[in-house]
Formats: C-alpha cells, structure tokens, sequence
C-alpha cells in the first residue's frame, strides 16, 4: 500500500539537505540544458541523470548548495553512509551511537554511526581494519572507494555474502583478472553477475580505480531491484491507470494511490539507463512512485512492462453491482469474476465507446482482462464483441449497401457520418406509411431511426429523397431550354417536357460516359426525378446494344450515311449512320467531319450499334482491357474489353513493356493483368503489348514548369519523367490539381501504361502517436501532433511493418508507438511502426532544415532532415527549434530519411 509521503521536494533538498565530502572543489556546470535533478552541475541528459534524481529524492544522496559534484570522488565512509540509507537503516544507525575504533581506522565523527552499524549488520568486517593498519599514508575513511572494494559493499547490501563466498577464487572474465585483490574476486563474480557493476574498455575492470559520485548513485539504484526497501514517500505496485495528468498504482494489498503528474514529475524504466518520458509507461505493468507531499509524483519508474494480467472470453449472463462480480459462462462452465467496487473496471465495445459496467447486455460476448498481480486478481477491463450503442437519431441517407445491410447516414445534428447494420428483423417505414424492405430507402432520403446495440431496428423514411420515377419514350432533349421531352404509353400524342439537372446522369447500355448526345428519338426512358421534381437520372432502359469489333470496311455512302463492314467472322453488315453516332479516335471522341476521311475500304473500325443504327464508331489502333488468354503457342491474345466482348489479336514478336520488370516478352503477359495492345499499320497484329502497373512511391524533386517529376522507390530506385498533358493528376481525394501539388516527401501512386506513366495520385499518409488499439473492430486510434485522437478503421487485413517484419495482426501494435498509416498501391492498408533513437542535440540549420546531433564515438547517423510537418514538443507543448539546446536529450522518430517527430526530454 501507499506509504506516507516524506514531504520533500527538490527545494527542499537543495535547502535542507548537507553532504559531507572531501571537501575538493568542481568546475562550474554548463548551463546549456535545464537539470532535471536539484543539482545544477548535474545537466539535463547526464548519464547518471536518472538515477542521481531517483537516489535524491529516496534520500540516498544529498546535495549542497544545489549542486552534487558528480566527477567529485567517493570516500569509504560517504559510500558506507549511502550503503546504509539504500538499506532502509539509516535511523537505527543514527541510534546505534558511534563506538571506539583503533587508531589507525580513521573515520570522521559524521560518519562513525553509520560505520559503527555497518560492523554490526557484517556490511564492514574486521577485514577493514587490517585494511587501515596497511595503508598507513592514508585515513581510512578519507580513503577513496575503489570498484572492486565497492563490490564486496554492494553484495553484502544486497544479502549476496554466501554466493560471493561460494564464488571466491574464481577468476573473472575480465583481461586484467590478476589485477583483482583475490579475497574479492568472488564479490566481484556475484556484482557483475547480479548487473550491478560492469566492466570498462577493452573488458577490463580497473579494479583500483576510484569510483565517481555519478558512479555510485548508479550501482545503488541498479541494486534497489535486488532489495524490498520502503524508502520515505515511495510506493510500488501496478500501474492501474495512466492519463495525461495522473497516474493510479495497485499495490499488493489491494488498495490503490493515485497520483498527480506535472511538468517536474520524471519518468524512468528499469530496462534504460536514462530518463523516459510519459509515454514510457506501460499499463499493467509494475512501478515504483516517489511522491511529493501535494499528491503529485515526483519520480516514476517502470520496473516491468510485461502486463500483470490474463485475457478471459465468454458470455456475460449477469453483472452483480452488489456482490461486485461478473458471472462469465466459458464453453460449459460458469465462472465468477470479482471486481473492484472502489475502482470500477474501465468497459468500452467493440467501436471503443466507453459504457457503465451495468449496461453490459446480457448474453454479450467480451473479453475480460484480470490482474495477476494480487493473490485473488480482479477485473480490471471488460471488451465487448459488439457495439453497444443503443440511440435515437435523425439524418439523410449517404449509402445504402444491400450485401453487407449496411446503411451510411449523415446526423442531422451533429453532421457526423457513421455505417450502422440494420437488423434482419428492422421495421422500415416509407414516407407514405407503407413497410418495406431496405433495398426501397435511397440515397438522400431523410430518415430517423433507433439503434439498438449497434444495430438499426427501426427505421422510418420522413422524406423521400426522389419524387419517383417516370417511363416513357425520348421525343426530343432541349439543350436550349435544358429539358427531356417524352411520350407515354398512356397518353402517346401528348409530349411531355421536364427540366433536367445540370449535372444529370445519362445512363445508355454500351455507352461508356453517356452524355445527352447519346440519347436517340425513340429511346425507351427511365426518369428519375429529385425531390424539387427536376430529372436527376436520365437512364436508356431496354436500347439493345451489340458489338461489331474489328469489323473491315466495304464502304461507306456519305449523301445515304450508310455503312457497309465486313465483321470479324466475314459477315457483311449495312448500317444507318444517324446525328448521334459517337465517332472515336482511340478514346478521344471526334466528329463526323474528322472522322469522314477514315471511313475507306479496309479500315478496321469497333462498332456499337443498336438494331441497324449504329450507337459508336471508333476507329482502333489500339485496345485497352484484361488479359482473358495468352496462348504462346498460336500467339493468340485474347483481351476482354470494358464492354464485355473479347477480342483476339495475334502477335508475332510483339515489344511488351512492364515498368520496372527489364525486358519480357510475350510469355511474361499475364492472363488477368490489365494491358493496352497497339496495332501494327495493318490493324491485324499485336504490335506493342502495355501492361498496366501500379507503384507506390515518394516524391523527390518537382519542376511544375518542365512537367519534370522525381521519385523514389522503397527499395532506393529512382527515376524521373516529364509527364505529359494527358496524365491524371489526382490528390487523395481523387480531386484534379497540378503538379505543384506533389511536393517533395509527398507519397503517391503511379499507374503506368507499359513505361509510360499515364496517371499519379496523392495517397492518403496518418503519422501519429497510437492511443488506443481495437483488435475486435480492426481500428486504430491514433493522436497526429497536439490534436485530438481520432479513430482510424485499418481492416482485418492491414499488414503491420516492424522493423522491416510485416505481421497480419494489430496485437503486434502497442499503445504509445508512433505509426504510419497508408493505403499500399494494391488498397491494403499498411501501419508501419516507427523506431525511435535517442540522441544529444547539437544543432540545427535552418538554411537546410537539418539537425545535427551531438558527436560520440556510434556508429549512428550524424544528423537527419526535418520534415517540413515535423511536431516537436515537450509533453504536450509544442517548442520551436530554437528552443533546443546543446545536450538536451530528444527522442527523435525518422520516417523515410526525415524525421518526423522530436521529443525534448
């Protein structure tokens, strides 16, 4: 349980508290960092930093003046007193008095009650004084204390004596093993053994060299693992909750302390040497807290982040608010879960929505996560399966997907768009209080609604989003006065006109893209109309469209505008060329005037036509669709078009182009890839075989006015192109733009016709830090900079990339990794976790938006580019970065040779 809090914080330490040293004076400290200790010579990203705050704030190691002389060296007596304190011993050595020494074992008068009670609990022996009596040039207590001599300290502390004897005369693997006084060599075994010491370069011990006050406070704090001491203010447990501003410990006993965090608060891992940050913290895992007498904590250590709990699934059949329990049924068997009435088990569905403990449905399938950590472990989060949304609403209708039952609404009061199922057994009501089935609600209909555990189970259509649909035969479409005339069945000599929208959609069967022009008089119609009566939908509903593909001509009567054409089995055809025919030249579409000198003996032509008039008239030198057959041996591919129809063209050594795959040939054409094959002059073989490839990559340089665009692949390929006036430029939301768009870092993906690059599209990129992580709903939540989390539906399918691994399952992800969010040039979801480096700084030039590190002896990288979206902080704040000085320690995350992300710690 919590201990009383000792009252102290670092004024205090630095007012209160008096060192006694060796007196030795120390150069002044930097003053280019911030401490994060009391001492001001002990600067922000020290190496001793975590544990020389830790040891100051449990009492082991005290100032003066505000400083700590860290390089200042370590008597015997100074590192008796700190042995003493690290036991929790310090007040029975101060009541134990100080007792009469020999002459020769000198020791100051602030010291002898340590060192008396040292001699009495065996931490000293008699051994120091044959010691003192030897050194007869030096006082014993002023005596520096030297690694091997602070071994033995350290192993008696620590209540290892018996394994330092059973190891005694073994040799070290150390280079200078002779160099260790051999009573000590066991001691300097079991220290090393334990991690408590370690060698220096060259694997050596140095076994007569002094040891630093930096050093000290680092063995002691590695040694803290090794004992159960209850220092004044510090608590251990499980970390039971972590939020932005508190923290809650679970202690062993059951009871639970929690704990304010602010901006002095410091956090540290048992696994690294130095100072963490918040983020470190790692939930269910165990930690000890140092506090300050206001609640807040002072120093917070994680001890170990493997999660102190177990995963239980089954059926809720009942949660008892008064015996505190929740009665599971797994498989056959009922079990019951006890919980915490003072600390409620936090409850979220399967959307993440946090719901009270007594909503939990009856019969819902859940997840409960309960502690190992006390003897009889309780219930610390329960997960359910499904949404347990139950609301009432009111919006228009955005989707509507029959296969899934899948409605997407628009609320009409907050404007935020969410997918709900609907029930098999929903109640659908129309507008006209008629009941249906869901395929009768439309897009744009104004609808309320009730869900129930997620699920739409009522539903009623207030306002229909379509005054209906008409049929009737085209008379005649008004361009001028923007209206489609037409006749019904009904009344067939009466002509009807209706205003059409300005953005109608024709819709004609065989026509790809239909405009009005492609409406003939006679065409059998399906209006729809809008909720202000205007067509929305002009759709052709029965024109029978067939497919004359590589048809020859015979000829061609220009006064009569009548064809004769030779299909691709030798059959003559006569066609009526009418005003609507839709003439194309490989995709662009012409007129009539440009198409009349093409129209001779022998030309190849594609034509769509519609009992004897013909509906389309392109003139091919070129097909675009997929592979349906490759047959190698004829030399036949065969190519189904948009429309359906395949056509077979022979090949005899074609040229076959796939960017980036070196030179094919025709066996490397893929049935089921998509291709674009060009004719020879003749129109009767395959010339150029294109396939159609998509590739992800990041853009390095632009040149808008050029047309010039630079890129570069994952795997370090490059390339650049100049891209003509026909290619797509999309951004991620698949609007038009420019080539300044794509600036330098932006990923995009480039479809390519052969080595042609015919489109590229801006993709989508999330960087941000992970809040929480729905595995039963396949969704992240993700904090991008100092925003709001938002949740990010990633699919089952996503792949996860870690340190160049791709994993298929989100458990790979954990809370507070920084991840890249993209969509793969194949529409998968890819989340990338990125690592992080802990470095100094050194400095920044903004001239070229670099930051330099400060120089060791690492093989790391010297420096990184900012990228221009760069969040840097310091907890929440975000700092410019001229706030950054040298030696602070950051924690930089680089994702794709920039980084992207810096944390001052």
């Amino acid at each position: 349980m919590s201990l009383k809090s000792r009252g102290k914080v670092w004024v205090g330490l630095i007012m209160i508290l008096t060192l006694v040293w060796t007196g030795a004076g120390w150069p002044a400290p930097s003053a280019s960092a911030a401490a994060k200790t009391p001492f001001s010579d002990v600067t922000a990203g020290h190496w001793a930093e975590k544990h020389i705050a830790k040891l100051a704030l449990q009492g082991l190691v005290l100032g003066d003046k505000g400083k700590f002389n860290p390089t200042g060296v370590l008597s015997r007596e100074d590192a008796v007193i700190i042995a003493i304190r690290f036991m929790g011993l310090e007040e029975e050595a101060k009541a134990s008095g100080a007792s009469a020494f020999p002459s020769t074992f000198y020791v100051d008068d602030y010291a002898k009650p340590y060192v008396n009670y040292a001699i009495k609990q065996k931490l000293l022996t008699s051994e120091q004084f044959a010691l003192a009596e030897k050194e007869t040039t030096v006082k014993w207590g002023k005596a520096p204390a030297t690694r091997e001599w602070i071994s033995r300290l350290l192993v008696r502390a620590i209540g290892k004596e018996a394994d330092a004897v059973a190891s005694g005369g073994k040799a070290t693997t150390f280079a200078d093993n002779a160099a260790i006084d051999s009573t000590l060599l066991g001691y300097v075994n079991v220290a090393v053994a334990e991690g408590l010491v370690k060698g220096v370069d060259g694997n050596k011990f140095d076994p007569k060299a002094s040891v630093n006050r930096a050093t000290i406070a680092t063995l002691f704090s590695r040694a803290e693992s090794k004992v159960q001491v209850a220092y004044p203010g510090q608590a251990s447990g499980m970390v039971l909750t972590v939020a932005p501003d508190k923290v809650s410990l679970l202690h062993s006993d059951g009871t639970t302390t929690a704990y304010a965090i602010t901006d002095s608060t410091l956090f540290s891992n048992s696994d690294s040497e130095s100072l963490t940050g918040a983020e470190s913290l790692k939930l269910y895992g165990t930690a000890i807290v140092i506090g300050n007498s206001n609640g807040s904590a002072a120093y917070i250590e994680q001890t170990d982040n493997t999660a102190k709990a177990k995963t239980i699934q089954g059926k809720v059949i009942v949660v008892s608010t008064s015996k505190h329990e929740i009665k599971l049924l797994e498989g056959e068997e009922v079990n019951d879960y006890a919980y915490d009435a003072a600390n409620l088990p936090s409850v979220t569905d399967a959307e993440n929505n946090k719901i009270a403990l007594a909503d939990i449905p009856a019969n819902s399938e859940v997840s409960l996560l309960v502690d190992t950590y006390r003897s009889a472990g309780k219930v610390l989060a329960v997960k359910l399966k499904q949404s347990a949304v139950t609301k009432n609403g009111q919006g228009t209708v955005t989707a509507v997907d029959l296969t899934s039952r899948t409605l997407q609404v628009k609320d009409a009061a907050t404007g935020v768009t969410e997918s709900r199922v609907v029930s098999g057994t929903a109640t659908i009501q129309l507008s006209d209080g008629s009941y249906a089935k869901l395929d009768a609600v439309k897009v744009g209909d104004t609808v309320s609604y009730a869900i129930v555990n997620g699920s739409v189970t009522t539903l009623t259509v207030s306002k229909s989003a379509t005054a209906g649909t008409i049929e009737g035969t085209l008379f005649k479409v008004d361009t001028a006065a923007q209206t489609v005339q037409y006749t019904t069945s009904a009344n067939p000599n009466k002509i009807t006109g209706l205003v059409y929208q300005t953005n109608v959609a024709v819709k004609v069967g065989g026509v790809k893209d239909a405009t009005l022009a492609d409406l003939l008089t006679g065409d059998p119609l399906v209006l729809t109309l809008d909720g202000e009566g205007k067509v929305a939908t002009i759709e052709v509903a029965s024109r029978s469209v067939q497919y004359a593909n590589g048809s020859v001509i015979s000829s061609y009567d220009n006064d009569a505008k009548v064809l004769v054409v030779k299909d691709a089995y030798g059959n003559p055809k006569v066609f009526t060329l009418g005003t609507n025919v839709r003439y194309d030249l490989n995709g662009t579409r012409i007129t009539l005037e440009a198409a009349y000198p093409q129209l001779y003996k022998g030309k190849k032509v594609d034509i769509a036509y519609s009992g004897s008039n013909v509906v389309s008239l392109s003139f091919v030198a070129r097909y675009s669709g997929t592979v349906y057959e490759n047959n190698t041996s004829s030399r036949i591919l065969r190519v189904q078009l948009d429309n359906g129809t395949i056509v077979n063209l022979p090949y005899v050594n074609p040229t076959v182009e796939i960017y980036g795959a070196g030179y094919k040939t025709y066996s490397d054409v893929a049935v089921g890839s998509k291709v674009t094959v060009l004719l020879n002059a003749t129109q009767d073989q395959a010339a150029t075989i294109q396939v159609t490839r998509t590739i992800q990559a990041e853009v390095t340089a632009v040149d808008a006015a050029s047309g010039k665009l630079s890129i570069k692949r994952s795997e370090g390929y490059a390339d650049e192109w100049v891209l003509g006036s026909g290619v797509s430029l999309k951004d991620e939301d698949n609007n038009n733009v420019t080539l300044s768009k794509y600036t330098s870092g932006t990923l995009i993906n480039v479809t390519f016709q052969g080595n042609t690059p015919v489109a590229v599209k801006s993709v989508s990129v999330v960087f941000g830090r992970v809040t929480a992580i729905d595995t039963y709903g396949a969704a992240l939540e993700v904090q991008s900079g100092a925003g709001t989390p938002v949740r990010i539906p990633v699919g089952a399918n996503a792949a996860v990339v870690k340190t160049g691994t791709t994993y298929t399952s989100l458990a790979t992800v954990q809370r507070d990794d920084r991840v890249e969010i993209r969509k793969d040039e194949n529409d998968r979801n890819v989340i990338t976790i990125i690592p992080s480096t802990r470095r100094f700084f050194g400095y920044a030039d903004a001239t070229t938006n670099t930051l330099y590190y400060k120089l060791d002896s690492s093989t790391q990288d010297s420096y990184v580019t900012l990228s221009p979206k760069l969040y840097l902080h310091k907890d929440t704040a975000i700092i410019p970065l001229s706030e950054l000085r040298a030696d602070d320690v950051i924690t930089v995350y680089v994702l794709r040779g920039k980084a992207v992300e810096i944390v001052k710690q």
